[in-house]
């Protein structure tokens, strides 16, 4: 008798958790994310056309790259170069974006990275009064490596104490996976990029911006990594060209139309890559017979359906969408209502 009063109660127990389950899941608030662009032009000029897209898609935060900070081999130091020149006030929420190439950080004697700092800090300072910009976060970009990581987590720190303002930096798909080696840099945010995951220096190499099947062996680490992140999908498109298999040159925003429509070159069998037939000129440059051009972009489809799996696997509430980046020429290739559905999560399909 005993056993067959207890039954029904473990059974409604176990009923009511799955119901409060359940309950947990629907009731579980949504992402809460914010839209906005990159602008990676020496010019901030936007035209008509890219500022009433920046309005129709109710885009108020821009990062805005400011300068990059390079090594000079013949002074041995860091030099800050392709400063930003706005011809526009830039409107809305600025955060200033400075680029640090990993060969800097390889120089420079950490005894330097104080005053790397206050160069850094006075540059954006400087930008940021005459161009009127009022700003509440800097994101730094590096490509850091295990060598140089010590340098640029000291000069981070640096960057923080002199800026008085949150600090972000862009993480690369193998900085989240390998953690142990690369480190969790001391910021308050990291931008995820999702591109440049392959080499793009290898001839073989199948999309050089995105390859799923490349992004796969790290993207299940998301979830586990430590800082709040953001991500930034890119909408660029362009062609890698070879010669003797060995990189040759990059040509911005030549897709696989453009490649198609000229008689020298060649379609291969996976349809996206172009042997040259003869020599000649194009593209501004020389073209010699076996060069080979491989055009890569993203379709539209693949970034839907990245950023629907990275709204599942980022575990912060609040998150920023950002498209790299603003150019009519790049956003011409996506219909208005794909953009809308990258940068808002109800109108995912």
């Amino acid at each position: 008798m005993g056993k067959i009063i207890s039954q029904p109660k473990n059974v409604l127990g176990f009923l009511a958790l799955c119901v409060s389950m359940v309950a947990c899941q629907t009731t579980e608030s949504p992402k809460q994310i914010t839209p906005a662009f990159y602008h990676w032009k020496v010019a901030y000029n936007p035209t008509h056309s890219e500022l009433e897209q920046l309005k129709e898609l109710k885009i108020s935060k821009v990062y805005l790259h400011f300068f990059d900070v390079d090594w000079d081999a013949k002074t041995r130091q860091p030099v800050p170069k392709a400063f930003v020149q706005c011809r526009q006030q830039p409107i809305g929420n600025v955060v200033p974006v400075v680029f640090i190439t990993n060969r800097t950080l390889s120089n420079v004697a950490p005894s330097a990275l104080p005053e790397l700092a206050t160069n850094v800090t006075q540059a954006i300072t400087r930008i940021s009064q005459k161009n009127e910009i009022r700003f509440q976060e800097v994101q730094v970009d590096c490509d850091w490596s295990t060598s140089t990581r010590d340098r640029y987590f000291k000069l981070l720190t640096l960057l923080n104490q002199q800026l008085y303002c949150p600090l972000s930096a862009t993480i690369r798909l193998h900085q989240i996976k390998y953690t142990d080696q690369t480190g969790i840099p001391p910021v308050a945010r990291g931008m995820l990029m999702l591109y440049n995951v392959a080499d793009w220096k290898r001839a073989d190499t199948r999309n050089s911006i995105y390859d799923a099947d490349v992004a796969n062996q790290y993207l299940s680490f998301v979830p586990t990594y430590p800082l709040p992140l953001d991500v930034v999908l890119p909408l660029f498109r362009w062609t890698v060209v070879y010669r003797n298999n060995r990189f040759l040159t990059f040509l911005n925003n030549v897709d696989r139309t453009s490649l198609a429509s000229r008689e020298f070159l060649d379609v291969q069998s996976d349809s996206m890559r172009f042997l040259a037939t003869r020599d000649t000129s194009a593209f501004g440059f020389s073209v010699r017979r076996g060069d080979l051009f491989r055009a890569e972009a993203v379709s539209a489809e693949m970034l839907l359906t990245e950023k629907k799996r990275l709204l599942g696997q980022i575990r912060n509430q609040k998150i920023t969408f950002a498209l790299y980046h603003l150019d009519s020429t790049i956003l011409s290739a996506y219909p208005r209502e794909t953009l809308k559905a990258l940068l808002f999560p109800q109108a995912l399909p």
